[in-house]
């Protein structure tokens, strides 16, 4: 298994990144050193595990701009797309940590190529990383401009004077703003077009792992998964809360790719364009019990120790089940969705008895 200190397979070596831990915890959470109740008649029961990590896409840059206001308020300028995964609280917790303001006086403000600048895009896990540095950054040149303001008007640092008496200590009035601007692109070493090596591919790794004991009915090939935990490394988290609920959603998504969806694309035309027929998985497909996990170790080049998260919760989920699968009933899935046809298909086949198709 990859460890600390040892090399990827593009040649960068593996730092911040607890495999071991994460796959640790995970089994402990799946009780995988005890026996398992292998069920009875035709409902056979096992369980999977299985771990997985990526690289965060790069290089790309982040631009922030942080505006502090005469009455004490801060605005975030950022391009970073919060479609629920919880940015906009982590870029004003970012700001509200470096300013030492209250959260509740900072808003973000949405992308809009007429006013936020610049971000490369919110995907591939990079936007905590990415973007917290940038809001990082423009926060701390704003404060070094609070602090030379102070000084300039015999507020020194320290003095804990309320910004809005700063500003009118300054113009007079409570006038005037403070803005504050960074651009952030991470270390990168592009690879050797001779032998693909690469000595910082990549900023952090994302680590995922996923355990699964499942129930399958060997009469109709049905699948029950019993109990599904998730367990990531997720560096220092900026939200907690938001950290948890995003490893879930990300567990779930994948789960569909794994039981239920399924595109049917006929010469060249998909035949199931919409959700009454592309099945996205319902409360009846969700695992009897699940379990989310979070392994809390300090990314160092990290914002405040933090690295992304938004994938970690998917890399583990499809093998995992196949593997309980495979645990409980002997039978080896190797393409998606995992259906009940699939799997009474592969028994049927291991009994010498195969289907044979239309």
């Amino acid at each position: 298994m990859l460890r600390n200190g040892r090399p990827q397979a593009v040649g960068t070596i593996i730092e911040d990144g607890e495999f071991e831990q994460v796959l640790d915890e995970t089994a402990r959470r799946l009780s995988w050193s005890r026996p398992i109740d292998r069920g009875e008649g035709t409902k056979r029961r096992g369980r999977g595990v299985a771990i997985g990590f990526k690289a965060s896409i790069s290089p790309t840059t982040s631009s922030a701009i942080v505006s502090v206001n005469a009455d004490g308020s801060v605005i975030v300028y950022c391009s970073t797309v919060d479609m629920g995964q919880g940015s906009d609280t982590a870029m004003a917790q970012i700001a509200s940590e470096v300013l030492d303001i209250p959260l509740e006086m900072i808003r973000v403000i949405n992308p809009d190529t007429d006013v936020t600048p610049y971000d490369m895009s919110t995907l591939g896990s990079r936007s905590t990383y990415h973007m917290g540095h940038a809001v990082r950054l423009a926060a701390t040149d704003a404060k070094e401009k609070l602090v030379v303001m102070a000084e300039e008007v015999d507020m020194p640092e320290g003095s804990n004077a309320p910004l809005p008496e700063l500003f009118i200590k300054k113009f007079g009035m409570r006038a005037g703003t403070i803005v504050g601007t960074a651009n952030y692109k991470p270390d990168y070493a592009p690879t050797d077009p001779e032998t693909g090596l690469s000595s910082k591919a990549t900023p952090f790794w994302m680590i995922g792992a996923t355990g699964a004991e499942v129930e399958v009915d060997t009469e109709t090939g049905q699948l029950t998964i019993l109990k599904m935990v998730n367990v990531c490394d997720v560096g220092k988290p900026i939200n907690p809360g938001v950290v948890e609920t995003q490893i879930s959603g990300a567990a779930v998504m994948q789960l569909g790719f794994t039981t239920t969806e399924r595109m049917i694309i006929e010469d060249g035309q998909i035949t199931n364009p919409s959700l009454a027929d592309y099945k996205v998985p319902g409360m009846f497909d969700m695992p009897v019990q699940m379990e989310n996990g979070a392994i809390e170790a300090e990314q160092h080049s990290g914002p405040f120790g933090a690295k992304g998260a938004g994938e970690s919760g998917t890399f583990g989920v499809s093998p995992a089940v196949a593997n309980a699968i495979e645990d409980a009933v002997g039978v080896r899935i190797t393409e998606m969705p995992i259906t009940a046809e699939a799997i009474f298909r592969a028994l049927r086949a291991k009994a010498g008895t195969p289907l044979e198709d239309k």
